[in-house]
């Protein structure tokens, strides 16, 4: 699996979509995560992220290492500020994932490997979800994103589409040396 540094020079450049099922190569994301990014971060946004937003583009594909760099300057500067950042970019994707027939947690979760694989491109990993029971499962993920930012992700989505008490244990890490990190959830529904 690919590692990433923790920072790197904010390039932009533009990747050719290499198709779904191409799982080698640098991991890629697509453009409209980081304008979402920006969206929810905007006013926490130093010029020169705000400048490179400018020149994303949402239907193209950039060095997942740029994705990296900037949630790891939001991580550094404080840890909450990534978490909520994360909570509220898939909070407000609820609807969209709705209208994919997505509409409650457990078929989200049920769904996460095939979101994960068709939002992200090259050696971008693979996450796995197991059902526990009701109300209770279990997301292994191998990959080279921000863990923590995923977490908040995780809870963001599952909030949006109804569950409450949203509780995830992170554990193990791949930041501790772990080989995946694993996401146990809880959660209750209205």
């Amino acid at each position: 699996m690919h590692r990433f540094a923790r920072s790197a020079p904010l390039v932009v450049e533009e990747f050719a979509d290499p198709g779904i099922d191409q799982r080698e190569g640098p991991p890629l994301s697509i453009g409209s995560a980081f304008l979402m990014l920006g969206m929810v971060a905007g006013d926490e946004c130093p010029p020169e992220i705000l400048n490179l937003l400018d020149q994303i583009s949402a239907d193209k594909w950039y060095h997942g290492q740029l994705f990296e760099t900037m949630l790891n300057y939001f991580e550094d500067r404080d840890p909450r500020l990534l978490m909520e950042i994360g909570r509220g970019i898939y909070y407000s994707l609820a609807a969209q994932f709705r209208e994919m027939g997505l509409s409650s947690p457990t078929a989200m979760l049920v769904a996460m490997p095939d979101v994960w694989h068709t939002a992200t491109r090259g050696a971008s990993g693979e996450w796995r979800t197991t059902i526990l029971a009701a109300y209770h499962a279990q997301v292994e993920l191998k990959q080279p994103y921000n863990c923590m930012f995923e977490q908040a992700a995780m809870e963001g989505v599952l909030q949006g589409l109804g569950a409450r008490d949203v509780q995830i244990t992170h554990d193990p890490c791949i930041r501790n040396g772990a080989p995946a990190c694993v996401f146990t959830i809880r959660w209750t529904e209205t």
